[in-house]
């Protein structure tokens, strides 16, 4: 009877213990990191319009190259784009814009709604609002293979014109603990 008393206890005990484990397993499953990953959109047309021209610039987005995902890149469960923010610098011209401007994916969906972008340094600053499709899709590229070709589009008022336009994609990623 002792030996059974033992027995249930140690049960019991064993039992409470796994249910612990158990329940502190889920809280570590998956964790979130916030981070950032910036684009470099180079814009050098050399060539003189003064009506405007259609203009577009390829740069690739690679979060394998964050130093903040690397140890989780084969466990990420979801990529979520928070918001994205834009900064020009090194502008040749102080009264060039790019109008109706939007990013695309490699599927030409697109990322933020068309924007004006002011080319000149410093003022040209600000924040795109999100498209939800091409977030979506550009979430999905970046959850399954870290990577994508964007295109920045748009209307040149004038040229010629060089100048950076660096894009900073904030973003979210679920990823597996183990």
């Amino acid at each position: 009877m002792l030996a059974y008393r033992i027995l249930l206890r140690a049960g019991l005990i064993l039992l409470l213990g796994a249910s612990v484990l158990l329940t502190a397993c889920n809280d570590w499953e998956t964790i979130d990191l916030s981070s950032s990953q910036s684009v470099v959109f180079s814009i050098n047309e050399t060539a003189v319009n003064s009506s405007g021209k259609d203009y577009e610039v390829m740069a690739p987005i690679d979060i394998r190259t964050n130093p903040e995902l690397s140890d989780y890149l084969n466990r990420i469960e979801s990529v979520e784009i928070t918001h994205i923010e834009y900064a020009v610098s090194e502008s040749s011209a102080e009264d060039i814009s790019l109008n109706n401007g939007v990013i695309k994916t490699s599927s030409e969906l697109d990322v933020v709604k068309a924007h004006t972008i002011p080319f000149s340094d410093g003022s040209g600053t600000g924040e795109f609002n999100l498209n939800p499709p091409g977030i979506n899709d550009l979430s999905t590229r970046l959850k399954g293979t870290g990577y994508d070709n964007l295109k920045l589009f748009g209307r040149l008022t004038r040229t010629p014109l060089t100048c950076t336009v660096t894009v900073t994609f904030h973003i979210t990623v679920k990823a597996r603990a183990i």
